[in-house]
Formats: C-alpha cells, sequence, structure tokens
C-alpha cells in the first residue's frame, strides 16, 4: 500500500491523539489519500465534533488519562449522544480487562503502540465488520469480509480473537481458535484466492468458524488423505487445535472449511490472567519454526503462556487419523 494512493470511499476521519504532532502527521498520511481529517485537541472537540466524522481514531491507557482525550470517555459519551463512528482506539498491551472495557463500547479496531501509518490506512479504510447478537443463553455471530492480501491471516485472526473476547471464551481456547483459522486463510490466500470470508457462531457449548474462498478450488477428499496427517502442513495444524475439520472444495469453485471447537468461558477477574505481550496465537510461518526447533531439541528454551503450551501441546500430538477419516468421508 502507497500513501500516495487514493482510497476508493474517501471517509472523514477524527484524530485524538495526546501527541498532537503525531496526530497532526497522520491526519496528512490520511489527506493525501483523499480522506477528510482534523486532529481534536481536547475533549470537548473529540465528542461533540464527531456528529462531522465517520471515523474516530483515540488512545487508551494512562499516557492520556488526565488529559481529556482517553477514548473510553470519549466513546461512552458519543454512544450516550446517539452516535456511531468506526471507532479505531490505540493502547500498548493492555490486560484483559483493560480489553473488555474497550471492546464492550463497540470498538472496531484496537491499534497498537508505536502506531505503524501502514496499519492506520488499512484500519480507517476497511469494511465495518458485523457483529450479531451477543447473549450469554443464546448465540453470537461475526462476519469479517476480506481480499486476500499478505496481512489478510493476521488481520482476520485478530478480528475473530477481539470477538472471542468478548464473547468471555477462555485466553487457551482463544489461542488456538485464531491459529488455527490463520491457517486456513494464509491457505487461502496463497493458492488464487482474491477475497475470503470468516463466517462465526457461538453457542454455550461450541463455535464454529467457516472461512470460505473465491478461489480455483481443488480435490478435497485426495488433500485430506495426502497432507492432513501431518502437522508440517496447515491442514495438518488445523487438525490437530480444532475438534472437527470439514473441507469443501471443487475444481473452479473456492474452498469452504469449518472448524469446530468446543469452548469454554470465564469471567473476568481483578487480576491478570495471561501476559499479553506473549504471542496470543500462531502465525503459520512461527508454527513451523517452533515445531523446528523442538523437533531438533525437545528440551529448547521456548518460553510460552498457558494459552499457547495447549497450542502447542496439540501440535506435538499430531492430528487424530479417525477424526482426518471421518471429514475425508463428511466432504
Amino acid at each position: 500500500m502507497s500513501i500516495s494512493d487514493r482510497a476508493d470511499e474517501p471517509r472523514r476521519v477524527m484524530i485524538a491523539l495526546a501527541d498532537t504532532t503525531v496526530a497532526h502527521a497522520f491526519a496528512r498520511i490520511l489527506e493525501m489519500r483523499g480522506h477528510e481529517a482534523a486532529v481534536a485537541t481536547s475533549f470537548a472537540e473529540a465528542a461533540h465534533a464527531i456528529e462531522r466524522f465517520d471515523v474516530l481514531v483515540g488512545e487508551f491507557g494512562a499516557g492520556v488519562r488526565g488529559t481529556g482525550l482517553d477514548a473510553v470517555d470519549v466513546l461512552r459519551c458519543i454512544r450516550a449522544d446517539g452516535g456511531d463512528p468506526v471507532a479505531l482506539v490505540v493502547a500498548s498491551q493492555p490486560s484483559d480487562r483493560d480489553l473488555q472495557a474497550i471492546l464492550d463500547l463497540g470498538v472496531d479496531d484496537i491499534l497498537d503502540r508505536p502506531i505503524l501509518p501502514e496499519r492506520l490506512v488499512e484500519s480507517v479504510e476497511a469494511p465495518r465488520v458485523t457483529h450479531g447478537p451477543l447473549d450469554e443463553h443464546e448465540s453470537a455471530e461475526l462476519v469479517v469480509d476480506s481480499g486476500a492480501h499478505p496481512d489478510a491471516a493476521e488481520g482476520i485472526a485478530r478480528e475473530l480473537l477481539a470477538w472471542c473476547l468478548r464473547c468471555d471464551i477462555a485466553p487457551p481456547t482463544r489461542a488456538r481458535i485464531a491459529s488455527a483459522v490463520s491457517e486456513a486463510v494464509t491457505n487461502a490466500c496463497d493458492h488464487g484466492a482474491r477475497t475470503v470470508r470468516l463466517g462465526a457462531r457461538v453457542t454455550p457449548r461450541d463455535l464454529e468458524v467457516v472461512v470460505s474462498d473465491d478461489g480455483p478450488g481443488f480435490d478435497a477428499v485426495g488433500a485430506l488423505t495426502r497432507s492432513a496427517l501431518d502437522a508440517r502442513s496447515g491442514l495438518g495444524r488445523m487438525h490437530c487445535l480444532s475438534e472437527a475439520v470439514a473441507l469443501r472444495s471443487d475444481p473452479g469453485a473456492g474452498t469452504s472449511v469449518t472448524l469446530t471447537f468446543r469452548v469454554t468461558t470465564t469471567e473476568f477477574e481483578e487480576e491478570d490472567r495471561i501476559d499479553l505481550t506473549d504471542l496470543d496465537f500462531l502465525m503459520p510461518s512461527t508454527a513451523k519454526e517452533l515445531l523446528e526447533t523442538l523437533g531438533d531439541d525437545p528440551d529448547a528454551p521456548v518460553v510460552l503462556s498457558p494459552a499457547l503450551a495447549v497450542v502447542v501441546g496439540r501440535l506435538l500430538m499430531g492430528p487424530r487419523p479417525a477424526g482426518v477419516l471421518e471429514g475425508a468421508l463428511r466432504a
């Protein structure tokens, strides 16, 4: 992505950051792509002028508390007034409780510090994700549409990860869900798809994720029988991390991968349950490298979060042969 390119759909963006110099630099970058951008220097500007804007870029954390520009306060005011802009929040190493406070306000994306200009532009221009109803006694749904670009796997997995957090799915389960989904999206992007859609539905007992694409398709049964028994393949790792995998594809008709997970939910507590400065899921390249390292030296000094320890344990166990055959027969 070049910052000199023009956006397909220009948007009106309000940037409310404690560092106004950085905010003005980002505003200039967005204007170069055809957007209208303004910088808020006070709570009043951020909360009340937003009616003229489509997107709010706000900041969360100790660095802005006391300045009047904390994203949580600004968004609460906007939501109370009936406003509904796309909300992008900048945060640095938030705890689970911090993430819950942010996501409960209907935030569309969370940006890590330091903010990369290309990441900001991508979030401002991204289609808005559609969230279904969230009710602990019923079901919740998520739909994410994306182009098949190099960052699609990580972007879609993080959208799903944030949504799973809102659904109170426990950290170890979130980690393996996002890791498995990144494998499915990477496979789609690597095999000629132009667009990828993720659909997810969670109930109190399980989560079903469908990753579909418009790629060239292939012989699904042949792929399952040849490569699904080896954790060195993306398909094999998906079988390791989920309770069931159903693969549907035909030459010229695209591909659909359905992943099923048993889920457990948890309530947020006062203390952090996991250090979020660690990796929260594995990208395919990381999974391959980690398996190779442990294969060469099972006692290698690898330090993992509890969530990723579960993911790595399942990868080391490998796919269940019976489950792979069942998936082939269902397809």
